[in-house]
């Protein structure tokens, strides 16, 4: 299929405008299929509710306008993702987001190193935040 998987980090990347906004606004509205998994979208909504309540509902609203296809669990991408979260040392967000790429042989777009360890993982790497920034697991 592939195209791109957006993780967390890019759809921040575009809605709080950090580096990287504008590669990412050129995958979403590039000709390639796009996906956003359901757990982006959790993600980012309760950043927002933690950060900047106030701006939660307006962001959600403009993240679903976006000509992307929202991606809600099933069976197999389950099951790939709690294999991705066994091999690898990743959050459950973070397994669930790349096994969608891995069964989509999609890129994934990211801000984050732990995605590196993943071989057959395709990357479109967005530039990593200072260490000390980066959220601890």
């Amino acid at each position: 299929m592939a195209g791109y998987v957006l993780d967390t980090s890019a759809v921040m990347a575009i809605l709080v405008d950090e580096e990287g906004a504008a590669a990412v606004r050129d995958v979403i509205y590039g000709r390639d299929r796009v996906r956003l998994p359901f757990i982006v979208l959790m993600e980012v909504e309760c950043k927002f509710l933690q950060r900047k309540p106030e701006a939660a509902e307006e962001s959600m609203s403009i993240l679903e306008g976006w000509p992307v296809d929202i991606a809600e669990s099933y069976y197999g991408w389950r099951r790939r993702a709690a294999q991705v979260k066994a091999e690898e040392k990743l959050s459950s967000a973070d397994a669930w987001i790349a096994s969608l790429a891995l069964l989509n042989d999609a890129q994934l777009v990211h801000k984050d190193p732990e995605f590196d360890a993943i071989s057959d993982l395709k990357h479109l790497r967005l530039p990593y935040a200072p260490a000390k920034r980066r959220r601890r697991r």
